[in-house]
């Protein structure tokens, strides 16, 4: 006898739901490997002499991005993209990737000092203070309104946002590897290479979700056009349009930033969503 009614349950073949998603990334592979902290010889990196003003201001907004993880992961795992198994399981290893990475960083400011932390030098501006605010206590209440409307397509969204966050970074730590030397420089390639499997993750996950359906697509596009994959947990860093001027000095450089942008807002539809702190840099030929 057929159950009917409230009780019928969910049936999820019947098209409801969009099945489960596979890329080619191998998420067991990735968990299996674990993760450790990344050696540094901070007592090298205090011989080999100061890291410049311009380069610790850089490496400060750099080493505050990567330790924004939990705030992102929070962000999705609280919708319903937290119920996608793949996902979930990436996160898992993937957090404590960041952790290490923000802590290599970290290491190379203020040597292997337990409670130190870099700290921006700018004050917040009276803008950045309410974005503050609105994500504190007013976008937990919103957040699961247009999340629930969106419903599945929200992970679409998500794998935007950290694609492009992943890429940026391993793109400006890369950057900022060029103006380094000896152990410092050496820490900084290591933690960029570390970003290679979360990229192609976030990217691959991205870019199938968009593809199969407008709604992801849209989704995706709205996610991105909220807030800039640039702002740790949706908060700018106060030091991060003078960060972006140190490591876009050159046209090329400005170029490979926003490259890092490019393969997932290719695929949206309609005009690229931009990013305001990029659009603050010059453009080539200005």
């Amino acid at each position: 006898m057929p159950v009917t009614g409230r009780f019928a349950g969910h049936l999820h073949f019947d098209g409801s739901i969009a099945p489960v998603l596979h890329t080619e990334v191998d998420v067991a592979a990735y968990v299996r490997r674990g993760t450790a902290r990344l050696a540094v010889d901070t007592a090298q990196v205090e011989a080999e002499g100061p890291l410049g003003d311009e380069v610790r201001l850089t490496l400060g907004v750099l080493q505050r991005l990567e330790g924004s993880s939990l705030t992102e992961s929070r962000a999705m795992l609280s919708t319903a993209t937290g119920n996608e198994a793949r996902i979930t399981a990436f996160l898992a290893t993937w957090q404590v990737d960041r952790f290490w990475q923000s802590r290599a960083l970290r290491d190379l400011l203020t040597g292997d000092h337990p409670t130190a932390r870099p700290h921006p030098r700018h004050r917040p501006t009276p803008g950045q203070t309410l974005r503050r605010i609105h994500v504190d206590r007013v976008q937990p209440l919103l957040s699961p309104l247009w999340t629930g409307l969106a419903g599945e397509s929200a992970a679409a969204g998500h794998m935007a946002r950290m694609a492009i966050q992943e890429g940026s970074l391993r793109t400006a730590l890369l950057l900022l590897a060029n103006r380094l030397v000896g152990e410092a420089r050496r820490v900084v390639l290591e933690v960029a290479e570390r970003h290679e499997v979360a990229v192609d993750f976030f990217t691959a996950e991205a870019r199938e979700r968009i593809l199969r359906s407008r709604r992801e697509a849209v989704t995706a596009r709205l996610l991105l056009a909220l807030g800039s994959p640039l702002e740790g947990g949706g908060v700018p860093d106060p030091d991060l349009r003078a960060a972006l001027a140190v490591l876009g000095a050159t046209a090329a450089d400005r170029a490979a930033l926003r490259r890092a942008r490019y393969e997932i807002t290719r695929l949206l539809p309609g005009p690229a969503p931009r990013d305001p702190h990029l659009s603050s840099l010059p453009r080539h030929g200005e």
